[in-house]
């Protein structure tokens, strides 16, 4: 199987990043730029459920808002429950061909789930995997994130200690140190890579445009709760 050797190690590459529109994506965005790969394309896959292990559910529908902003190409699947892993595959390989990338990139960070499951697909279209936010302690990537200019939003939540008031928050430096709070006491992940938390990009050194956010629904069943976005648009910075 091939492995992750370290990001400035690698062979400058034409990659494809798997792209939900979180911090992390984002993130992997930028670290992949800053050591000269190409990212050719963004690939959003909305999973048929919330539940799914593997991708990100909340927002992704708004992700083209994101990639128009940085100015990459995009391309988005609906995935059926239950045939996520095969319709991952099915998807890289054909996006392989039109856009001739060598590498995928995931912004995985702790799952092995995750991350095995991404290398095994890639490993078997004879394509190299890059993670280049693996391992890496998660208070300093949180910091670093959102040092870079990254502004997240928290769109859902479902772990203890996470509140309707973390709906529609931004991840700023006093939100990073609550959840270091909330890791100590309940043992939170506090990435939210264990689905504790999702967020979506508005803003980022990357993009060109800015997204606001004119009407969204806030959705609260009992101890976890989503945001709904139902009107977003680009803007001007300024």
């Amino acid at each position: 199987m091939l492995r992750q050797k370290s990001v400035g190690a690698e062979q400058k590459m034409r990659v494809a990043v798997l792209f939900s529109g979180g911090k992390d994506s984002l993130y992997t965005v930028q670290k992949l730029r800053e050591v000269g790969h190409d990212v050719k394309l963004l690939l959003t896959l909305k999973p048929g459920s919330a539940e799914s292990l593997l991708f990100h559910y909340p927002c992704v529908e708004w992700t083209s808002l994101q990639a128009e902003a940085m100015g990459i190409p995009i391309s988005a699947f609906n995935v059926e429950a239950g045939r996520e892993e095969d319709e991952l595959r099915e998807c890289i390989a054909e996006i392989r061909i039109q856009h001739g990338v060598d590498g995928v990139a995931a912004g995985a960070v702790a799952s092995q789930y995750q991350k095995r499951r991404i290398e095994d697909m890639a490993d078997r279209l004879g394509l190299r995997c890059l993670t280049p936010l693996w391992g890496m302690d998660q208070m300093r990537l949180l910091r670093e994130e959102v040092e870079s200019g990254l502004e997240a939003v928290v769109v859902a939540v479902a772990a203890l200690g996470l509140d309707q008031r973390w709906l529609g928050r931004t991840l700023d430096r006093d939100a990073i140190e609550e959840l270091g709070r909330l890791r100590d006491r309940y043992g939170l992940n506090p990435s939210g890579e264990g689905g504790e938390y999702e967020t979506f990009v508005v803003d980022s050194n990357m993009f060109k445009k800015r997204i606001v956010v004119s009407d969204l629904l806030r959705v609260w069943r009992g101890d976890r709760g989503h945001l709904e976005l139902v009107k977003a648009e680009l803007v001007e910075k300024g």
